[in-house]
């Protein structure tokens, strides 16, 4: 497969694994489910880019993948496309800037993190492997004991996530004190963290600047945080990544809104829509977040393949990252499984889908054994893998990559229908379901079909602190005239329908003329 196929076919892999992953991601919400559609990418991106240093590297991508775009998910954006449903230009263009705003900081944050796995040595990524591991372990002890519930129904600071950002501050705080040879990691921990407080009190509680009142307010957290990794990055001259967070910038905040023009006009049955019937009732939500997925992913997965992996001078590989692969797999294929499809169970109970009790014992418990069973097959397999002594793994960098973006794409397509089974009738989620399907079998042929054989080195390499990665004017020019573009879909919108849809919103005084 020459260079320019397997580009195209990567392009295309990262696209519809993402548009699968953020699908997937609308039936469990919040961070966790965004973490799908991140690993998903960093995979895809991983196998198609034709290098064995980022191949050495698979679950670390997928990892970093799943961490950078979980940031965005704790942000809300069901009444922004509600204020987009309006019949206000002035609210409707509105809700499309913040939609931009939200796309953008989504993809910029996830890209730049995505950036870190490949343009980092490997002695520096290793140090993440414990506080990683105690800081997930905290956020669940506050979650399993009702602490996190409890601090933040007595003090709700605007409905946002504060107290995953304090004890992250706490658990890097602590980690740099035990352990100073990992003071570099919680450094960075600590760093993100402390932007977004300092964001969230800034723009919120300062200023007093709410996106979507009365709802949660972590876009100002969020905010923080993308300026602070990007101080981080300038500071530690990793213009690659730099660059990459500012293209993602512009690929998630153009493809979350223009994404929502056809759930408008769906909604609103314009034109063909509303003429024939079989495009009537379908689910135009989901397949708005599909094609954000999709064109986030293909975006994304564009910069990556077609830029950065050509020109990228690998980093130096001061030892192994041993402990951090493991704890990328233990995220991967437990924690994040575990974190979603929960939910499965929940739904079923709360809906009286299983029964109550079989043999005395309650249908959670048989199911909790289940999944414990599961877990603890696959982290048996990872420590033998570990040891090198786990036949049925892949010898080879690449099969092993291979083999997990299977995992990854499957065990949550899976779980998505068995929760959407009772009501898979209708012909909106049943199209859906199917969607997913053809998604997952998609990815499944194109992972297979890329050859283990590398692209090769190209003679011009740069290291990720040459001046040579930077936005050139002609982004900052498109980046302004994207607000025109925002201001026609705006137009376009409010054309659809004479009344506002159902579930709209107004953010502004509703004396404001519609036209």
């Amino acid at each position: 497969m020459n260079g320019a196929l397997r580009i195209t076919v990567g392009v295309i892999l990262a696209g519809v694994a993402m548009s699968l992953g953020w699908g997937i991601r609308g039936d469990y919400g919040h961070e966790v489910g965004a973490m799908i559609p991140g690993a998903l990418l960093g995979l895809s991106i991983c196998l198609a880019s034709g290098r064995e240093d980022w191949w050495r590297r698979a679950s670390l991508m997928g990892m970093c993948g799943a961490i950078g775009w979980a940031f965005g998910g704790q942000m809300s954006y069901a009444r922004i496309t509600g204020y987009t449903a309006s019949s206000s230009l002035p609210d409707v263009f509105y809700g499309y800037a913040c939609l931009f705003l939200i796309g953008g900081l989504w993809a910029g944050t996830g890209a730049a993190i995505l950036a870190l796995s490949v343009t980092r040595p490997a002695a520096y990524l290793e140090r993440f492997a414990r506080p990683l591991a105690a800081l997930w372990l905290v956020w669940f002890a506050l979650s399993l004991s009702g602490v996190t519930s409890w601090l933040s129904d007595r003090w709700s600071l605007n409905d946002t996530d504060w107290v995953g950002a304090a004890s992250a501050l706490a658990v890097a705080g602590a980690g740099a004190l035990l352990f100073p040879s990992e003071r570099s990691a919680c450094a960075l921990i600590a760093w993100l963290a402390g932007g977004w407080w300092a964001g969230y009190l800034l723009l919120t509680a300062l200023l007093g600047l709410h996106m979507t009142p009365p709802r949660s307010d972590n876009w100002a957290g969020c905010v923080g945080l993308f300026a602070a990794l990007l101080v981080y990055l300038y500071r530690h001259r990793d213009r690659t990544a730099g660059t990459v967070a500012g293209y993602g910038v512009w690929i998630g905040g153009i493809g979350f809104a223009l994404s929502n023009v056809p759930n408008m006009l769906g909604r609103a049955q314009w034109g063909p829509i509303g003429r024939y019937e079989i495009l009537h009732g379908l689910d135009y939500w989901k397949w708005m977040e599909q094609s954000f997925g999709l064109i986030m992913g293909l975006g994304v997965g564009a910069v990556f393949l077609g830029w950065v992996s050509p020109r990228l001078a690998p980093p130096a590989e001061e030892g192994g990252t041993r402990r951090l692969r493991l704890v990328a797999l233990v995220l991967l294929l437990i924690v994040m499984m575990w974190a979603n499809l929960f939910k499965n169970v929940r739904n079923w109970t709360s809906q009286k889908q299983i029964p109550g009790d079989v043999l005395g014992l309650g249908s959670s418990s048989w199911l909790l054994v289940i999944g414990l069973l599961l877990s603890a097959a696959v982290l048996v397999a990872l420590v033998r893998h570990g040891r090198q002594r786990l036949a049925l793994a892949p010898t080879a960098d690449f099969g092993r990559g291979q083999l997990l973006l299977l995992l990854v794409t499957w065990i949550p397509t899976v779980g998505a229908l068995t929760q959407a089974m009772p009501s898979i009738s209708g012909r909106g989620v049943f199209l859906v379901q199917a969607s997913f399907w053809l998604s997952a079998g998609l990815v499944s042929l194109m992972a297979v079909s890329l050859p283990p054989e590398s692209a090769g080195r190209r003679p011009a390499l740069c290291a990720a602190s040459d001046v040579a990665w930077r936005l050139g004017p002609g982004f900052w020019i498109i980046l302004f005239l994207t607000f025109m573009v925002l201001y026609g879909a705006a137009r376009v919108t409010v054309a659809a329908h004479a009344a506002p849809l159902p579930g709209s919103a107004l953010r502004f005084a509703e004396t404001i003329s519609p036209n």
